[in-house]
C-alpha cells in the first residue's frame, strides 16, 4: 500500500533528498552507487510523483543515470494482487474469475497505477489498469513537496544567479507556482480514468492515418472510475530493439519521426510521458510497428503555439529573422529573455541544428548541452525559467522524441521530416506577426555564416579553405598532424576559443593567427 499520511510520506521525501545529494555529490564510486540505488528504490516505494521524476531521469542524457532508473519504467514493484482483487471485484460488482478467464497476478508497476495482462473468456486479450489505492492524496502530498521532488534533477527552487543580482532580474525567481498548477493539472486528469478512455480512443483514430502506428481499443463495458480496460497489444520493449539490425532500425526511426509530428502538427495532440514503458515496438512485412499505450497524460498544443514553434523551426533553419518573436508568442517570459535577446540567435541554432539539416543528423553528434552551456554562460538560469509552464509536457515529449532516435542509433533527416509542416503552413508563417518589434541585432543574419582557413607562404595565398560556419565546432578536428602540433606550441587553446565563440554568440570574428618565422608561413583562421 502507498504510504497513507502526510508525515510518513514526507519521511519518504526526506530519505530521497538525502540519498539524491549523496548520489550527485559523492566522488567514491561505491557510495554514489548505493546511493543512487536506494534513490530508485524509494522513488518506486513512494509512487506518485517520485516515481515520475524517476521515469524522466531514465530518459537522461547521462548513460549512467538512464540505466540506474530504468528499472522505474517496466521493472518497479507492484503492490501485491490480492491487494488489487478486492478493488477490481467491487469496481465490476462480480467475482474476478466470472469477468476474466486467467490473469498475470504479476502487474506492470507505473508511477499512478498498475496494468495486468488477462484473458476474457470469450478469449479476447486486455490489459487491465487499476488506480493505486490512496494515490489521490500522495499525489495532493507531493505536491506540496515539490521543492524536494526536484532535487534529483536539480535545484529548481534556486532563486537567481550572481549576475541577476546586479539588476531588477534579482527580484525574479523561480516562481514554482505555474508549474505546480500545470503539474497538478496534469496529474488530475491522469488520475481521471473516464478521460484517460476517451483520450485512449481519440489517439487510437489519430494512430489509426499514420502508418505503422496503433493504439489500443477501449472496452468501455468493464471501465469504471478506477479501472481501466484495454486491448491488448504485443510488441518487444526499447532493449530489444538496440538488438535489431540496422535495416530494421532505420525505418523504424523514420517511422517515429513522423508519427510525433504528424500527431502534434495535425491533430494538435501529444503524448506526453514517453518513458520506455508506454512504448512497444514489432517487426511487419509492410514494416515497423510502433504501439503507444497509457494516455493519461496527454495535451493539446493551441494552433497559436503550434504556428509559434513552426516560425521558429522556419527562420532558425533560414538563418533570416528574430527568434525572440516566436519565442514570446509560445509564451516564454519576456522580462528574463530581453538581456539575453543578442545570444538567442546562437542558442536556437544549437537545439534546433537537427531541423537546419537535409541530410541524415547524426545525433551523437549533437552534443548540445556543452555548447548550450558555453552560449550562455552565467544567463543559462534566465532562459531556464523564461520557459512557461503551458510548455512543460511538449518539452517533455520533445526530450522523449530525440531520446528515441538516440536510442535507434540510426540518423534520419528532421528537415525533411518537418517540410511538409512548414509548406502546409507557408501562408501563417510568411505572415506571422505578433506584437513584438524584432530587433536587428538580435536576428539570425547577425551570426557568422563561415569558417575561414587561409594559409599564406611569403605573402602568397596557397590554401583558402571555407566551411559553414557551425564547423567552428569541429575546429580541432579541420587541423592536420602537423598543423596541430605548432598550435600546441604556440600555446594557442583550440578549445577555449570554441568556447568563446560559443560565448560571443558565433558572431563573425577573428579565432587565431600562426605564424613560422621560419618558413614565411602564416595560418589566419577566422569567422565572417
Amino acid at each position: 500500500m502507498l504510504p497513507k499520511n502526510v508525515i510518513s510520506r514526507s519521511v519518504g521525501y526526506a530519505d530521497l533528498a538525502r540519498h539524491a545529494r549523496t548520489a550527485a555529490k559523492s566522488t567514491d564510486d561505491t557510495i554514489r552507487d548505493n546511493a543512487r540505488r536506494h534513490l530508485v528504490e524509494r522513488m518506486g516505494k513512494l509512487r506518485g510523483l517520485p516515481q515520475k521524476v524517476g521515469q524522466m531521469l531514465s530518459m537522461s542524457d547521462d548513460a549512467e543515470k538512464a540505466e540506474a532508473f530504468a528499472n522505474l519504467t517496466d521493472n518497479a514493484e507492484p503492490i501485491p494482487f490480492d491487494q488489487i482483487q478486492p478493488i477490481l471485484e467491487a469496481a465490476w460488482n462480480n467475482p474476478l474469475d466470472t469477468i476474466v478467464k486467467a490473469i498475470d497476478e504479476h502487474g506492470l508497476a507505473a508511477s499512478l497505477g498498475q496494468v495486468h495482462h488477462a484473458v476474457l473468456h470469450d478469449g479476447r486479450e486486455v490489459a487491465i489498469k487499476v488506480r493505486y489505492p490512496g494515490i489521490e492524496q500522495a499525489v495532493k502530498i507531493d505536491l506540496k513537496a515539490l521543492g524536494w521532488l526536484s532535487a534529483p534533477m536539480g535545484d529548481l527552487r534556486r532563486k537567481s544567479t550572481a549576475s541577476e543580482t546586479t539588476s531588477h532580474r534579482s527580484k525574479l525567481g523561480f516562481d514554482m507556482a505555474d508549474y505546480r498548477s500545470e503539474i497538478l493539472r496534469d496529474l488530475t486528469e491522469e488520475l481521471d480514468y473516464e478521460l484517460e478512455a476517451d483520450r485512449t480512443e481519440m489517439f487510437a483514430k489519430i494512430t489509426a492515418s499514420v502508418a505503422g502506428w496503433r493504439s489500443p481499443g477501449i472496452l468501455r463495458e468493464f471501465c469504471t472510475e478506477n479501472v481501466l480496460v484495454t486491448e491488448w497489444l504485443d510488441g518487444q520493449h526499447l532493449d530489444d530493439v538496440k538488438n535489431w539490425s540496422e535495416s530494421d532500425r532505420q525505418p523504424l526511426a523514420w517511422s517515429f519521426i513522423r508519427g510525433f509530428f504528424k500527431t502534434l502538427f495535425e491533430s494538435g495532440w501529444i503524448h506526453a510521458d514517453p518513458h520506455p514503458g508506454n512504448y512497444r515496438f514489432s517487426r511487419t512485412d509492410d514494416g515497423p510497428g510502433i504501439a503507444l499505450f497509457d494516455f493519461g497524460s496527454t495535451v493539446q498544443i493551441p494552433q497559436e503555439h503550434r504556428i509559434a514553434l513552426l516560425k521558429l523551426i522556419d527562420i532558425t533553419t533560414t538563418g533570416r529573422g528574430d527568434p525572440y518573436q516566436p519565442l514570446a508568442a509560445l509564451g516564454f517570459n519576456q522580462t528574463l529573455l530581453r538581456p539575453i535577446r543578442r545570444k538567442l540567435p546562437a542558442l536556437c541554432r544549437v537545439m534546433l541544428e537537427p531541423f537546419t539539416r537535409q541530410y541524415k543528423y547524426d545525433m551523437s553528434t549533437w552534443n548540445r548541452a556543452e555548447r548550450i552551456d558555453d552560449i550562455l554562460g552565467e544567463d543559462r538560469w534566465n532562459f531556464r525559467m523564461s520557459g512557461p509552464a503551458s510548455l512543460i509536457l511538449l518539452m517533455r515529449a520533445f526530450k522523449g522524441l530525440t531520446w528515441y532516435l538516440e536510442q535507434f542509433d540510426r540518423p534520419v533527416s528532421w528537415g525533411i521530416a518537418i517540410k511538409p509542416y512548414l509548406d502546409a503552413h507557408r501562408k501563417e508563417l510568411d505572415h506571422f506577426d505578433p506584437p513584438v518589434q524584432s530587433e536587428p541585432e538580435s536576428s539570425f543574419e547577425t551570426l557568422a555564416d563561415h569558417l575561414r582557413i587561409q594559409v599564406l607562404e611569403q605573402d602568397s595565398t596557397k590554401v583558402s579553405l571555407t566551411f559553414p560556419a557551425t564547423a567552428v565546432d569541429n575546429l580541432d578536428e579541420l587541423m592536420d598532424d602537423d598543423l596541430r602540433r605548432r598550435i600546441d606550441t604556440a600555446g594557442i587553446d583550440i578549445n577555449k576559443i570554441v568556447r568563446n565563440v560559443r560565448g560571443n554568440g558565433y558572431r563573425p570574428q577573428p579565432l587565431f593567427t600562426l605564424t613560422d618565422e621560419a618558413t614565411r608561413k602564416t595560418v589566419h583562421v577566422w569567422l565572417e
